[in-house]
């Protein structure tokens, strides 16, 4: 009984916010406004309740002294002050030199790390003997040469190839990708709504 009362307060919210998307209706309008603040106050407890986990995994390992444990301080006692920085006032000069001059460049450092992954990718991938690798070598490498300023130089149509590249085959496939995640999103959407998949449960 408990997993049927669940599934259809699951599937009568979803088809209320589904329903408001098509119709225009105010009565739609204040249900779905309703559903929509209490999944964003479930959100908020949700991040709330990851960070006392997050403390609490790295206040263990404080104290039980394991292997990192010094990062775990670290990254406990930033978490605190930045929240308790943040509640206090959320304009604080602290808090946004703290974004500016600390995460900004950490974020800007990790995903510089990511080029050599790209190309740690790339190499294992043209190692592949076919004319499919050959044909992804080629595209990447005229993208990669069209970048940069000297390309003009050793060609002066190389530019323009990559444009096309990017413009044509690349666009192609991001939407084909898109489209195949949209599709998906749908399904799995229609899964919920009958009740094949229940992950709430």
């Amino acid at each position: 009984m408990k997993k049927i009362l669940l599934s259809v307060v699951a599937v009568a919210a979803a088809v209320l916010i589904l329903l408001d998307f098509f119709f225009d209706s105010p009565v739609l309008d204040q249900a779905s406004a309703i559903l929509t603040e209490g999944a964003i106050v479930l959100a908020a407890f949700a991040m709330l309740l990851g960070l006392f986990n997050l403390l609490s995994v790295h206040a263990t390992r404080v104290r039980k002294r394991e292997k990192g444990w010094g990062y775990s301080a670290v990254l406990a006692v930033v978490l605190v002050v930045m929240v308790l920085l943040g509640i206090a006032s959320p304009s604080n000069p602290a808090v946004t030199w703290a974004f500016r001059y600390v995460y900004s460049p950490l974020q800007a450092t990790i995903f510089s790390l990511l080029a050599f992954f790209v190309a740690s990718a790339a190499y294992r991938a043209f190692r592949i003997r076919s004319w499919e690798s050959a044909l992804f070598a080629l595209a990447g490498l005229i993208v990669l040469i069209g970048q940069v300023p000297i390309s003009r130089y050793l060609w002066d149509q190389l530019p323009v190839i990559k444009d096309w590249v990017l413009a044509v085959p690349a666009t192609a496939g991001a939407r084909g990708l898109l489209l195949g995640a949209a599709i998906g999103t749908v399904i799995a959407g229609l899964r919920l709504l009958l009740c094949m998949d229940r992950p709430y449960l």
